[in-house]
């Protein structure tokens, strides 16, 4: 087996980003509010690979139960059977899950929390139940995936925070992941409506119920268009109120995401190729990337 498709089966290019996330939060966006935290290291460390491991498992079983759909959707990129057998796919994901539940299980003991454990569990089991059945329920699918990216950005705060510490750069620091989350959230919602419209014509082969399925292709474009504006009016409002105080990271969010943002809204309503779609998917990708960057940039700008 070649790593370049292992490599390709996890999702590389996302596992990064989640890195990414770690290592802005840990090491400049923590560090400029004064966040107290909690983790050494080596824990610090433990959690990162355990959160990689298990996000690593889920798009493996993912693309196990995705199959039939991806010979029809995407047919030049199906790993699983032609590159990977499926017998090689349900052993690394065995692997790859077993590492990370006990990763986190190790952390959870080792700060003395056990039933934190069930968090780690509990997100092996929900990817392992949405890859297998909720994934073709009309929005649940969505909601599980863009909660679970949402928990991405948080997971290591509420490991890593001192809660009881009360002050008000910690304040603003907790009050801004939750925003980026939010952020998260609504983002990946919209991305994942999108990519089921890019592959309704495999979706219905195999019965699956999604939005764009049971109420049309267009109506689910309109649904997704209004969607966007929630975070345009999120931005909108982050831009007036604290570009006095913050003026190049507002600035920044206007240029990286705000308009960005109008313009996939606006295109929504007029796509019509599979190949348009996938373009509105990788440009949501991309501004959910720039969106997280604001972690940095207002560190700097603190």
């Amino acid at each position: 087996m070649k790593l370049e498709f292992f490599f390709n089966l996890i999702r590389w290019k996302n596992l990064l980003l989640i890195i990414y996330v770690f290592f802005l939060l840990k090491f400049f966006f923590f560090h400029s509010f004064y966040v107290e935290t909690t983790l050494s290291s080596l824990q610090f460390i433990i959690l990162l690979f355990s959160v990689l491991f298990i996000t690593a498992a889920g798009y493996i079983i993912n693309d196990i139960f995705d199959i039939k759909a991806d010979e029809i959707n995407k047919p030049n990129k199906v790993i699983v059977s032609k590159n990977i057998s499926i017998e090689q796919a349900k052993h690394w994901y065995k692997i790859t899950n077993t590492i990370g539940i006990i990763l986190g299980i190790m952390l959870c003991l080792s700060i003395s929390k056990p039933t934190h454990s069930f968090i780690f569990i509990g997100t092996a089991l929900l990817l392992y139940y949405y890859s297998k059945i909720l994934k073709g329920k009309p929005l649940i699918g969505n909601l599980i995936v863009s909660i679970l990216i949402a928990f991405s950005v948080v997971i290591l705060p509420v490991f890593d925070i001192n809660f009881s510490i009360k002050n008000n750069p910690q304040n603003t620091a907790i009050t801004v992941i939750i925003v980026l989350a939010f952020f998260a959230f609504i983002l990946n919602l919209i991305r994942e409506i999108i990519k089921d419209i890019e592959d309704i014509n495999g979706d219905k082969s195999l019965n699956l119920k999604t939005l764009p399925i049971i109420s049309g292709r267009n109506r689910a474009q309109i649904i997704a268009s209004y969607l966007c504006l929630i975070p345009i009016c999120l931005l909108f409002f982050l831009v007036y109120n604290y570009s006095r105080n913050y003026k190049f990271p507002m600035l920044y969010l206007l240029l990286s995401t705000l308009i960005p943002l109008l313009v996939v809204a606006i295109k929504l309503r007029s796509a019509e190729k599979k190949s348009e779609f996938h373009k509105l998917s990788s440009l949501l990708k991309i501004i959910m990337f720039l969106g997280i960057t604001i972690l940095l940039i207002i560190s700097f700008k603190k």
